[in-house]
């Protein structure tokens, strides 16, 4: 049997000491992180109570209280298109004690703020995809058309006296309908109103002839007969209205699929990573409850799960998408 010098002998006596602090700093960072929420954890939204986004945040913070132990608790930090919630997460502390519910309106931040571009990695760390809230083209009730092609035909034959209303400037359903009149050839004239909700009013009220409007801005007002949807902007039908037809399967142009508002939930960055992994796996489970699904498909959301790698190139994708869109249609997100 060969003898080992001493030199060997000394190097492989270090390799196991190395391998043996390694082994314990794993140990003691996984039991620091064992008895995570030991206290109250504090969401962020970047937005009024009641919008979609708050009502969300609220369902899962109760099913996270409910499964975790520690309370959950909505800050509600609304302003600056949601810059103001979404800055405060950036400089909390990286413990999992301060977490955030970032929506579609953080993609256009590069397009929007000059010093504040929320890059993932560098400032938020994506914990989880939460859900999405289909859009619909929808049309005033007044407006002598039932399907897509008819509205297509319509737009051509008004085209510079079309209109629709639009609630943010370079907002996602702002780019989707004029992406949508120029896939159609047609000129319309964009009329601004102060979010979705008072579009629809407007649509209901004959004041514009289209908008591309997630569900719950609509629903009420489709229910009454002042609205008529006529096709789910998404690559699939929606099963809140499965006989609405995707704008796809209609002929209209697939570049307005997905412009839909979106929920994500986001840690500052340096988050330890189990705690993220822990975050993701509860999130998961926590929208596959019946009743959670029941909750937010009421509110027009659908929830949608995925690892923390997948929300990350889900943010990538509609970033690149947006500030592709705002190119092409000269669209300035700056006042």
């Amino acid at each position: 049997m060969p003898i080992r010098s001493v030199p060997a002998l000394a190097r492989l006596s270090s390799i196991l000491r190395a391998a043996g602090l390694a082994l314990t700093a794993c140990a003691f960072a996984l039991a620091a992180h064992a008895a995570y929420p030991e206290r109250t954890v504090r969401l962020l939204v970047g937005v009024q109570a009641g919008a979609s986004t708050d009502t969300l945040a609220r369902v899962i913070a109760q099913k996270l209280h409910e499964r975790l132990g520690a309370h959950f608790i909505v800050d509600n930090k609304p302003g600056a298109a949601t810059r103001i919630g979404t800055e405060m997460v950036v400089k909390a502390p990286a413990d999992g004690y301060t977490l955030g519910v970032a929506n579609a309106v953080t993609t256009s931040f590069p397009l929007m703020f000059d010093d504040f571009a929320f890059v993932p990695g560098k400032d938020f760390v994506p914990v989880a995809m939460l859900a999405r809230a289909p859009s619909y083209l929808a049309v005033r009730a007044s407006l002598p058309v039932k399907n897509a092609q008819e509205f297509v035909a319509y737009a051509k034959a008004h085209s510079g006296k079309l209109s629709f209303g639009q609630g943010g400037n370079g907002s996602n359903p702002h780019l989707a309908a004029l992406k949508l009149a120029r896939s159609m050839g047609v000129e319309a004239v964009g009329v601004p109103y102060k979010g979705n909700a008072p579009t629809a009013v407007a649509l209901a009220g004959g004041e514009v002839d289209f908008a591309i409007l997630d569900y719950q801005s609509v629903r009420p007002l489709v229910e009454h007969g002042n609205i008529r949807l006529l096709a789910v902007t998404e690559a699939h039908r929606s099963s809140m209205t499965p006989d609405v037809p995707t704008s796809g399967e209609q002929g209209l142009t697939r570049e307005i699929d997905g412009m839909s508002p979106w929920f994500m939930l986001v840690a500052p960055p340096g988050t330890p990573a189990a705690v993220v992994a822990l975050l993701n796996r509860q999130v998961e489970e926590v929208l596959k409850l019946p009743d959670v699904r029941k909750t937010l498909l009421t509110a027009g959301i659908e929830p949608e799960t995925g690892t923390s790698a997948e929300a990350l190139s889900y943010f990538q994708q509609q970033r690149e998408k947006i500030a592709r869109l705002a190119r092409e249609m000269n669209v300035s997100f700056k006042n």
